[in-house]
């Protein structure tokens, strides 16, 4: 897969962050259809590749600068966790 893209660690990364599949695929700019593709292996084109590379290393900066998900954020509902994640995401960008 282009840039080494390995969707096992980014399943890890989707399930340990509590995001829901139709929620990271929309991250990533692309279907649920699109996205379960890439788990089962199928090949991600260039374009898409710099977008999914780009989104990773935010979430895992969200990871690792803030300790998500924290003790409050486990707490939320899955709506308020989603805004919660989208207004970090949106301070990487």
């Amino acid at each position: 897969m282009p840039n080494n893209l390995d969707f096992s660690k980014i399943e890890a990364l989707r399930k340990h962050m509590l995001i829901t599949t139709g929620e990271m695929a929309s991250l990533f700019a692309v279907s649920r259809v699109t996205y379960y593709g890439w788990v089962r292996g199928q090949t991600v084109r260039p374009k898409n590749a710099d977008k999914v590379l780009s989104t990773v290393r935010v979430l895992v900066s969200i990871v690792r600068e803030h300790g998500w998900p924290t003790p409050e954020v486990l707490g939320l509902t899955q709506p308020m966790r989603k805004h919660r994640l989208l207004a970090l995401v949106a301070q990487y960008q």
